[in-house]
């Protein structure tokens, strides 16, 4: 256990380590921060803008009203952005596996999977979560909700979850290059349909909402969660919602590390 807890400092800190690098990097051109954070400001403000104005012209969507539908978005929204702060660099996976720069990171002494993950800071992410949150709560108010104790305390572990469900399934597509020696095509194609989670499932025939809830695992990053936030269902199982990124994330690292094993360079 002594052993295990060292490692996970030891990899903690270079990751940490790795992390201040990059923001460094990133400060050495700070008008170019600047510009970024603008843009993802006016992206972020813009986007909104034109769902409030689609949601108010035709009254909702599948018995979902502007300000339910608005809450669902700030929710994902702050979810994937939670996602874009720590696991972004896995879409970097494929590219590296097929150019063979991974091995940089494999002869390192800590855990690559950390290394690749804090070596790339989004520096803007922090825009999607502010302009999220702001929609989620000012949604909330809007439409009524009942935003108690208990729903207060569910909204950070759902967003946690959320946020390992976009991990998991990033990973899991990332790990498939170490197989199918793909480029980063697959997993721009799962990071665009990453949009599908800001929809409500009732939205989609059953036989993709089933795909949504198995298969490609959007369901769970937004719908259900907000099916209890916005007060349209008081199951209690809905608690064991957060588990399900975590439960999603384990098989998706054991893919990683079965490649990872299987890996023999790219014989160049």
């Amino acid at each position: 256990m002594a052993d295990a807890l060292a490692g996970l400092r030891k990899s903690a800190g270079i990751a940490l380590l790795a992390t201040r690098m990059n923001v460094r990097s990133h400060l050495v051109h700070p008008s170019e921060v600047v510009l970024a954070n603008v843009g993802a400001l006016v992206q972020a403000v813009s986007g909104a803008a034109v769902l409030m104005l689609a949601l108010s012209a035709s009254g909702g969507i599948h018995g979902w009203t502007l300000a339910e539908w608005t809450a669902l978005t700030g929710f994902t929204t702050v979810a994937r952005a939670l996602w874009n702060t720590v696991f972004f660099g896995t879409l970097d996976i494929p590219d590296m596996v097929r150019s063979g720069e991974i091995d940089h990171y494999l002869v390192r002494p800590t855990n690559p999977l950390a290394l690749i993950l804090f070596s790339k800071v989004d520096t803007d992410v922090w825009i999607e979560i502010v302009v999220g949150t702001g929609m989620l709560f000012g949604a909330l108010h809007i439409s009524g909700a009942d935003v108690s104790g208990p729903v207060l305390l569910f909204i950070p572990l759902a967003l946690a979850g959320s946020a390992l469900v976009f991990a998991a399934m990033h990973l899991a597509v990332a790990a498939l290059s170490f197989w199918l020696r793909q480029d980063a095509m697959l997993s721009m194609l799962i990071w665009r349909l990453d949009s599908f989670a800001q929809l409500p499932m009732s939205f989609y025939p059953k036989w993709l909402l089933t795909v949504f809830s198995t298969v490609v695992p959007f369901a769970f990053v937004g719908y259900f969660p907000c099916l209890y936030i916005l007060g349209r269902t008081d199951s209690p199982f809905v608690w064991a919602l957060p588990l399900a990124g975590p439960l999603l994330f384990l098989p998706a690292d054991l893919l990683w590390r079965g490649g990872l094993d299987r890996y023999a360079g790219t014989g160049t």
